[in-house]
Parts: structure tokens; C-alpha cells; sequence
């Protein structure tokens, strides 16, 4: 029995592939601990998983008040490259000792204090690289490398060229497929395409309020299950796009309520698990988080896609489109847009093959059951301890 502790934070679409994994490690007999924050432990714990709370920073909530201006700056400040990580972790791990660590590859505090244990150490990246990692010489690169690189030369450790040298040799599971990724040609050894992992909800149900012999195309609108963005614009449009279209609509949305009255061909439920949906589905309209997209594409679905204007949206937006599986609008278009896109996508078959050949790559991966074997692999080699970093050092 192997005890792993995964190092995570709930940014929509990372938590879901990190408790696949792990169920999927303790049906194989090893332990697993997941380490956060508060605003986690309860969706964690209902799972029937285990939590440690990060000491110093699990206090910071992701949900919060903060105005949209703010956001940014303070998942920065407080995920993404919190010093407190760094003293954090070894608290959690003395509570808790674990054989491996897992660490989301966002979390650079937790990443630092990763470069410096002998214990093995793998990185999870739950999306496509090249989306989740922008370039240095961005706005939003510059400014995340710039704060990785403060708390890097405070703790004494050598400075990044990219964001990305955090995990270089590591082995580094990217739960999607390598055409969603084009980094994926000059990967590493280290690097793994495991796949999509999704969560199952065996006991959730599906009830189509639709006749059995209503044949109008389905089109699922599902936008962020996560509070970071205000999705209401986005789906108010599509709603106007397709309330008289010949199609049926079903809006999943966390804040449905919200949105009533709807139009007479739609409706709307909190939360429909999209296993249940989508073989029925013939295009789906989505902010393009990793999730939606790949259970889109699992099930052979086209894609229109209205991005929010961060992580990896915009560019799996913009890379399904390449690909000839969907087309890409920007995130504020009007109906008119919106509905002639969704003609597109539904009475030109090219969509629905590429999304269909994309759909064969995504099943033909190896999932969470090899993403657990090459964590069990990891835990068998031993790590050398290494040495005290030299300070203030560029490595990239």
C-alpha cells in the first residue's frame, strides 16, 4: 500500500481529473489524501475522500466577493504563487506522511517546495499545456512569472525562464489528448498523455422531458460550473439564438433559476452529468472549459464555443476550430452570431466527423487507470535528495 497526497485547488475543471485518479488508486489498495482549501473540504469529504486543509493559505476563498478587476490578481497572490505553499506542505505532510505527492501544476509555491523533497513527485496538468501556460511575454505570462519568480528568489530558489521549468523531469500526467495540445510534439520524457478523467455519478438520472419521437436536434448549453465568471450574458444570448430554432435545448447551468422565463423548445437543470446527455447530443454551445470539451468530442459532438478570456478557453476555442470540430466566437457575440454558427455546426457533417475522430483519440487513451499506474511506477523508484539551490539564479 502506497499513500499518495495530492495538492490541488478547485479551479473548475482541476479537481474533477485529481478524484478520478485517486478513486481509482484506492480501488487498487493505496491511501489518498487530498490537501486544499476550506472552500473544498466539503465537496471532497461528500465524495467519501480524505482532506488536510493547507494551513496558512486554505483560508483564501476562490469564490469570494472580489470584484472581476481583483480576481486575477488574487488567485495569483493566493494559488497560483503563494509563498505560505512553501511552509504549508511540510505541515500537511508531517500530519499526514505520504509516499508521493501530487501537485496541480498551477500551484508554483507547492511546486518549490516540491523541487526541494527527496520524496518522488509527480505534476498534474488537467488541461491542454500549451492553453494553461501563457507565453512570457503576455500580460497574464508576464505577471504570473513575475510573481513565481518573487516568491522563488525570496525562498533562495533559482529563478524561471518559464513557467513551465517548475516541472521539467517530473513526471507530468496531462489529462488530454496530444491534438488538444500542441506542446505536445516537443514534450519531454516525463510527460505523459493520459487522457480525459471525469468524474462518474452513477446516481444521478436523466429524465428528457422531450417525446421519444421528437427528432429536432439536441443542443446542450453548458457554461462554467465555478463562480469565477458571470456566464449570464453568454447564455442569455444563446438562449435568444436558438429559442426559434427547430432544436431542442437543454441549458445546464448551476444558476438555471436565474434565467426563467425560457424559451418554449428549453430547459434548464442545475447540473446533468454530460455522460447522460451527450449520445443524444448533435452540437453543444460551452464556455470551452477542458471538460465540457472533451466529453463533447468523447461522444462525437461539435463544438460552438464562447470562451470566457482566460486559462485555457479561449485557446481550446480557437484549437477545436483548427481542428474542423467546432468553431470559435468571441465570448461576448449577439444572437444572430451565435445562431448562425450553431447552422453551421449542425448541417455541415465535417463538424460532426472531426469531432467523431477526436472522439476515437479521446477513448483510446489510457484514463485514470494508467495515470494510476504510472503514479504506482513512481512510487517504487527512489528520488535523490537534492542540494541546497543557489540563489537567484536563472535557469531559464
Amino acid at each position: 500500500m502506497t499513500r499518495f497526497a495530492f495538492v490541488t485547488w478547485d479551479g473548475g475543471g482541476n479537481l474533477g481529473p485529481a478524484v478520478g485518479i485517486a478513486r481509482e488508486l484506492i480501488a487498487r489498495g493505496n491511501e489518498v489524501r487530498f490537501v486544499g482549501y476550506d472552500a473544498q473540504r466539503q465537496g471532497i469529504e461528500t465524495r467519501g475522500l480524505d482532506f488536510s486543509r493547507l494551513a496558512r493559505s486554505g483560508s483564501f476563498d476562490l469564490y469570494g466577493d472580489l470584484p472581476p478587476e481583483q480576481r486575477l490578481a488574487a488567485i495569483t497572490r493566493n494559488v497560483w504563487a503563494c509563498p505560505e505553499h512553501l511552509l504549508d506542505l511540510p505541515d500537511a505532510l508531517a500530519e499526514w506522511p505520504a509516499d508521493v505527492l501530487v501537485v496541480d501544476f498551477s500551484m508554483q509555491g507547492a511546486l518549490a517546495h516540491a523541487g526541494q523533497t527527496a520524496m518522488p513527485v509527480a505534476v498534474l496538468a488537467h488541461s491542454t499545456v500549451a492553453g494553461l501556460v501563457p507565453p512570457p511575454q503576455s500580460p497574464v505570462g508576464a505577471a504570473r512569472l513575475d510573481a513565481v519568480n518573487q516568491l522563488r528568489e525570496a525562498a533562495g530558489l533559482p529563478l524561471l525562464g518559464r513557467l513551465n521549468d517548475a516541472w521539467d523531469g517530473l513526471l507530468t500526467l496531462v489529462t488530454t489528448i496530444p491534438d488538444l495540445d500542441p506542446t505536445a510534439a516537443g514534450a519531454a520524457a516525463s510527460v505523459r498523455y493520459v487522457g480525459p478523467i471525469a468524474e462518474s455519478f452513477p446516481r444521478q438520472a436523466w429524465d428528457s422531458p422531450w417525446r421519444p419521437d421528437d427528432e429536432r436536434p439536441l443542443v446542450l448549453v453548458s457554461f462554467s460550473t465555478t463562480r469565477l465568471w458571470d456566464q449570464t450574458g453568454r447564455i442569455r444570448e444563446t438562449l435568444a439564438a436558438l429559442g426559434d430554432e427547430p432544436v431542442r435545448v437543454l441549458l445546464s447551468y448551476t444558476e438555471a433559476e436565474t434565467l426563467s422565463p425560457l424559451p418554449a423548445n428549453a430547459i434548464a437543470r442545475r447540473f446533468v452529468p454530460h455522460a447522460l446527455v451527450l449520445p443524444a447530443a448533435a452540437a453543444t454551445v460551452s464556455h470551452c472549459g477542458h471538460g465540457t470539451v472533451t466529453a463533447s468530442l468523447a461522444h462525437g459532438v461539435p463544438i460552438v464555443g464562447l470562451p470566457n478570456p482566460a486559462a485555457d478557453q479561449p485557446f481550446l476555442a480557437l484549437r477545436i476550430q483548427e481542428l474542423g470540430a467546432g468553431l470559435a466566437l468571441d465570448g461576448d457575440s449577439d444572437a444572430e452570431s451565435i445562431r448562425s454558427a450553431v447552422r453551421q455546426v449542425l448541417s455541415q457533417a465535417s463538424y460532426r466527423d472531426a469531432a467523431r475522430r477526436l472522439g476515437e483519440e479521446i477513448r483510446a487513451t489510457p484514463g485514470a487507470d494508467g495515470a494510476a499506474f504510472e503514479l504506482e511506477q513512481l512510487a517504487r523508484r527512489i528520488r535523490p535528495r537534492l542540494k541546497a539551490p543557489m540563489g537567484g539564479a536563472a535557469n531559464g
